[in-house]
Order: C-alpha cells, then sequence, then structure tokens
C-alpha cells in the first residue's frame, strides 16, 4: 500500500512515477490571469452592487411621485401623458442601468484578455514562441 511504505518491505516514502510538480507548471500562467481576473471580477461586481442600490434609489424616489401626479390629472388626455410618460422614464432608466452593467462586465472581461494579450506579447519579444499563453 502506498501509505504505508514500510509495510510492504519498502523503505521508500516516495510514489513510483515522476510526481505531479512538474505538471503543476502549466498552471502557472492561468493562475496569473485567473489573479488579474478575479481582481477585475471583484472591483465589477462592487461596481455593479454601487450603481444597482442608486438606482433603485433614484427608481423609487421617480415611482413615488408618480401616484401625486395622477392625483393631479383633470381628465383622460392628463392620464394618458402621464402614464405614456412615465413608462417612457421608466424604459429609459432601466435601458441606461442595464448598458451601465454590461460595460462594467466588459471591463472586467477586457482585464482578463488584456493580461492574457501582454503575456503573449512579452513571449514573443523574449524569443519564446512557444508560450501558448
Amino acid at each position: 500500500m502506498l501509505d504505508y511504505p514500510y509495510r510492504n518491505g519498502s523503505p521508500s516514502s516516495r510514489v513510483p512515477g515522476r510526481g505531479i510538480a512538474s505538471l503543476t507548471n502549466i498552471w502557472s500562467p492561468a493562475a496569473t490571469y485567473a489573479e488579474a481576473w478575479n481582481t477585475a471580477v471583484c472591483q465589477a461586481g462592487d461596481d455593479v452592487a454601487k450603481s444597482w442600490v442608486k438606482f433603485v434609489g433614484e427608481r423609487l424616489a421617480k415611482d413615488s411621485t408618480f401616484s401625486q401626479q395622477f392625483a393631479s390629472c383633470r381628465g383622460p388626455a392628463d392620464i394618458y401623458d402621464l402614464y405614456a410618460k412615465f413608462w417612457q422614464q421608466m424604459a429609459s432608466d432601466y435601458a441606461a442601468e442595464f448598458s451601465t452593467i454590461a460595460n462594467t462586465g466588459w471591463k472586467a472581461a477586457r482585464t482578463f484578455l488584456e493580461a492574457a494579450n501582454d503575456r503573449q506579447n512579452a513571449s514573443r519579444i523574449n524569443g519564446n514562441f512557444g508560450d501558448p499563453l
């Protein structure tokens, strides 16, 4: 049994084979990229959360005035105009917020891709064309 090497009469405690140390070297570039991407993702998550809380607060303020505006309507035409403006403004606000969130996500993704590209360019400058990343 490998976990008890002396049990079988073998004084060696080494597991046969090359070992896994040489295999871990292939993960070094990936770990470097993951570190850069992890930082970017954490920052992006923080930015998205702050933006969303701010957005919800602003939307609630706009929504809370709707009932007062509705009560001040004098006829069906005023109600129609109020609802049209409300829905148009809401659609515009949500579109702007989702665009902000998407841009923040793409910013995090670009950070990872730029780190990979920088490593690729550094490998070419140093003459190491065999680097897969």
